[in-house]
């Protein structure tokens, strides 16, 4: 899968991991300027304090990323920790310290092992070349089972690559877990993160695992203008490039659900008709995080009683003339249940690992969806 130009990527082990890769970098050739959305968690890892202030510098060299420890909760030893693995990268290549973004992920509270990153930089730069974009892909992974990859060149010859690890933790805010999208488009960095912040809403927005919003979470988009095509110089430029920037993103962030903790199936909920998209949005989002609702997918047993419990708990005044479908069978219709309709709903829960909710409020005209999975005993037993 070829990569934008001007990209150089390697993935190697630092020791943080007995076996796998844990030591990732993209360099940047020429320059970059990149823009960041993070996590709102109030406990930031510290290399993610470090990155929020170096990415306000234009000229963006290098992106540094371990995986096996997050970095979160150290304190000046994480800090510190963070600059020092920053200023081996920049002495590596020859650039200032404050031109390298770093990104930890893995378990939060243990010293991140910088001696053994430091003593690997120059391994890993030297190494770097266009076509390792999956070996990068691999060193980022935690709990993953697959590495999330996805690309896509436009007519105008520019390229758009996305990378991105998570499976657990997924309740983004403005971010996911850790996601790079690179492009050697020319676009000024005001538009570029005014495109990608519409897009996130409508992505990695719109995805949840288990409800809980990392330390870490970070979304990097990085530019460098190698393609020599400018995507704003026509409005077909830009519409493409956002076609482009969404599909991406789309892909990526569908795949963190299909890869959720325990997960065995993908679930989109959609609530329709609706007074308002708050309302919409509040309920899908209870049900996407209901241990009770997401259980019982897992049993493959339209159980649509926890579904109207949750929605009435919210006291949101949606009334009780709603319709609930699992796929293309009514099982609630205008608030009372359609009982002989359960076996060809618990039928189609087990014939599908991607299924569908819909409840429809008959209110108004808005609606919200989101996705999510089901929830499995392996996903207690990899999270105790």
């Amino acid at each position: 899968m070829k990569s934008p130009k001007g990209f150089l990527f390697n993935g190697i082990n630092s020791g943080i991991k007995r076996k796998d890769n844990d030591l990732a970098v993209i360099i940047c050739e020429p320059y970059a300027h990149a823009v960041g959305f993070f996590t709102s968690n109030e406990f930031q890892a510290e290399s993610l304090l470090v990155t929020k202030k170096h990415i306000l510098n234009d000229k963006i060299a290098a992106i540094v990323v371990n995986s096996g420890c997050a970095n979160c909760a150290l304190g000046k030893r994480g800090m510190n920790s963070a600059l020092k693995i920053c200023k081996k990268c920049a002495d590596e290549l020859g650039v200032d310290e404050e031109e390298i973004l770093i990104c930890s992920t893995g378990t939060i509270g243990v010293p991140l092992p910088d001696k053994k990153i430091i003593s690997s930089v120059k391994k890993l730069i030297s190494g770097a070349l266009p076509e390792k974009s999956m070996d990068f892909a691999k060193a980022i992974m935690t709990t993953d089972k697959f590495p999330k990859h996805e690309s896509i060149k436009l007519k105008n010859g520019v390229s758009i690559l996305g990378i991105a690890k998570g499976a657990g933790m997924i309740e983004p805010n403005l971010a996911t877990t850790l996601c790079f999208l690179l492009t050697d488009a020319k676009i000024k960095k005001t538009s570029f993160k005014k495109i990608v912040k519409q897009i996130l809403e409508v992505t990695f927005n719109r995805i949840s695992v288990d409800a809980d919003e990392s330390t870490n979470d970070t979304l990097l988009a990085i530019s460098n203008a190698a393609s020599g095509v400018n995507v704003e110089e026509s409005k077909e430029y830009l519409d493409e490039f956002t076609k482009g920037v969404f599909s991406v993103l789309s892909r990526l962030s569908y795949q963190i659900v299909k890869n959720g903790e325990g997960a065995t199936k993908v679930v989109k909920i959609t609530v329709k008709r609706s007074k308002s998209k708050a309302i919409a949005e509040k309920i899908a989002r209870k049900l996407a995080s209901s241990m009770l609702f997401k259980t019982s997918i897992y049993g493959n047993r339209a159980n649509w009683g926890r579904i109207i419990s949750s929605i009435g708990s919210l006291k949101l005044g949606v009334g009780k003339s709603l319709d609930v479908y699992y796929g293309s069978t009514k099982v609630v219709n205008n608030g009372v249940s359609m009982y002989n309709n359960k076996k060809q709903a618990d039928v189609y829960l087990k014939k599908n690992k991607e299924v569908e909710v819909i409840i429809d409020l008959k209110k108004g005209s808005l609606k919200f969806w989101i996705y999510t999975t089901d929830l499995s005993p392996q996903y207690v037993e990899m999270n105790k």
